[in-house]
């Protein structure tokens, strides 16, 4: 059977690359990437590479390609703080003007477009579970140039999914360490920061991620949906259970405080992020993994 053509950007990436592995049979991926020839920030240059990929291109490699799945971002929410408010920066390019050349480009040729999203769109002061029902309310760059990325999608009028992720995390990836990744390596070394206590997160388990994003491809389901894991805890509850899973013993893990922290901190943090997957869960016929399931895969 012939393979999918599907194109994505950030095909290199953390999430991106476990996606090419686990569904390598399925879908011949064309990588939208600085790697390929193409800048994300220049329209002309994914107008060219698309235009490549799809049947009435002049090269059609791939053949057509439905479906583009928006991974590519700039990450690293301490350069994005510095840069806070700066549109010419690499942080806003990237995530604002990036997204806004992706879904044009998605809309005009008729694709749907997948984007990848954040947690970081919101603010922390919720105590339930973020649904997709919620308002973005970001507090920091990052954050920020990630709603203006979600808003640049829906003004596009392209057919599209929005996918929001947190903190996810894989059993091997060499390129960048994942949250579970620098704990474990802060067990080793005998370096692990305190741990706050007073802050919850939402761990997502990547091989779930990727599973979801092979439903909402074959589907094109419309609208939001929060593709997270089935448990919210704190940092440092994290690292109990992460020390635990490798071995070590949990006692060497120690409490932080987030709220004595931010007395120093220039960058504000959200506190409270749990994510509800209750809607992806019904809508996509998926389970997603809690943090003591993805564990034990990670670690067997």
């Amino acid at each position: 059977m012939a393979k999918i053509a599907l194109l994505m950007t950030g095909a290199t990436g953390l999430v991106g690359s476990r996606f090419v592995e686990m569904f390598a049979d399925k879908y011949e991926v064309g990588n939208i990437d600085l790697t390929t020839g193409v800048d994300i920030t220049d329209k002309a240059s994914v107008e060219s590479f698309v235009d490549a990929h799809l049947p009435t291109g002049a090269s059609a490699k791939v053949g057509p390609a439905p479906v583009l799945i928006h991974m590519a971002a700039f990450t690293d929410t301490n350069k994005a703080f510095a840069e806070a408010g700066n549109k010419e920066g690499i942080c806003y390019r990237v995530n604002v003007m990036g997204t806004k050349n992706i879904a044009e480009v998605c809309k005009a040729r008729g694709m749907h477009l997948i984007h990848i999203s954040t947690d970081f769109v919101f603010d922390g002061k919720k105590e339930t579970p973020y649904t997709e029902d919620d308002a973005v309310s970001p507090i920091e760059w990052y954050g920020e140039t990630k709603a203006m990325a979600e808003e640049e999608v829906v003004k596009s009028g392209a057919s599209y999914t929005i996918v929001r992720i947190s903190y996810p995390y894989r059993k091997a990836y060499d390129l960048k360490p994942d949250i579970i990744k620098k704990i474990k390596i802060g067990l080793e070394t005998g370096k692990l920061y305190p741990q706050f206590t007073d802050t919850a997160i939402t761990p997502t388990f990547i091989d779930d991620i990727a599973r979801a994003l092979d439903v909402v491809a074959e589907r094109k389901v419309s609208g939001i949906y929060h593709v997270v894991g089935s448990t919210s805890l704190s940092p440092y509850e994290l690292a109990k259970k992460v020390a635990v899973a490798y071995g070590f013993d949990p006692a060497v893990v120690k409490e932080g405080s987030l709220t004595e922290y931010l007395k120093t901190a220039a960058r504000p943090f959200a506190r409270t992020v749990k994510m509800s997957n209750a809607k992806a869960t019904r809508d996509l016929g998926l389970h997603f993994a809690t943090i003591d399931e993805g564990l034990t895969d990670i670690t067997s």
